[in-house]
């Protein structure tokens, strides 16, 4: 009898530890902000003023974008997580309904910041200010009690000021953030050791998804996705077009030869191709 009391006196103490250990356990809350234009958005902004027009008449996403937003969603779900979704662009709310876009083509529910007529503040300027907003915003919800931290996800592109605002915004908060930057520009890829790299610090550049989802923080994501990436990769149906455009003219300016430009550039995008 003794016995039984003693088991079961010791089988409620480590009930209540183990209660009172959960009760204090520090919980973390994820945020995913997301430029939308080159990023979520194939928009070549950094093509020619018709080229540029094609590309938002179709307004066509990256759908595998699409899908890592939706995995990274749910992985943290399945851990009990928190997480919210924030897309901010400095394209003009009267040339784009980003919230209906967004629902048409089904990724994670958030709320969306696009510049007014009446703002006139740089791309810079206006990113920082709406983002560190809602970064502060978040970190007053955060329970402090037990220990609760903010993890951030940041997805942009190189085509104007994202990968500087998010570095910067890093620093100036102290955040404990990732930042992923599509490199539309071509040139945070390396090619060749003739063809300068320019990189920030602390940021992980991607010419393609298939790179992007190499990344370990990414292990969790499905088979069927790194599956469908890998095969839009071996289709050579990853990257858009325009981007070999990009590459193309980017090279003419640097050698101030359109036809070496276009034999380099078919041989760096051919090499890209033979990678993974």
């Amino acid at each position: 009898m003794k016995r039984d009391l003693k088991s079961g006196l010791w089988t409620l103490s480590v009930l209540v530890l183990c209660l009172f250990s959960y009760s204090f356990q520090a919980f973390s809350k994820t945020i995913v902000i997301a430029d939308i234009d080159d990023t979520l958005k194939k928009a070549n902004s950094v093509g020619k003023i018709q080229e540029q027009a094609y590309h938002f008449l179709k307004k066509i996403p990256y759908f595998e974008m699409r899908d890592l937003l939706v995995e990274i969603k749910g992985n943290e779900k399945a851990k009990s997580e928190a997480i919210g979704f924030y897309y901010v662009s400095a394209a003009q709310t009267i040339t784009f309904n980003a919230q209906e876009w967004l629902q048409k083509y089904n990724f994670p529910i958030g709320r969306s910041t696009l510049k007014t007529l009446k703002n006139k503040e740089s791309t810079y300027d206006f990113k920082h200010a709406v983002i560190k907003n809602i970064l502060q915003e978040e970190i007053k919800t955060l329970d402090t009690r037990t220990g609760e931290k903010l993890h951030i996800l940041m997805f942009g592109d190189n085509a104007q000021a994202d990968a500087m605002v998010y570095s910067d915004l890093t620093r100036e908060m102290g955040l404990d953030s990732q930042i992923y930057i599509r490199d539309v520009k071509t040139e945070a890829t390396y090619f060749d050791t003739s063809i300068a790299v320019k990189k920030i610090p602390g940021v992980k550049y991607y010419f393609s998804e298939v790179e992007l989802f190499q990344n370990a923080e990414f292990d969790y994501l499905s088979a069927g996705l790194k599956s469908r990436t890998y095969d839009s990769y071996k289709k050579r149906e990853l990257i858009p077009a325009y981007t070999y455009k990009t590459l193309t003219r980017r090279l003419e300016a640097l050698y101030n030869d359109k036809s070496r430009a276009k034999d380099d550039a078919g041989k760096f995008w051919n090499d890209y191709y033979s990678r993974f």
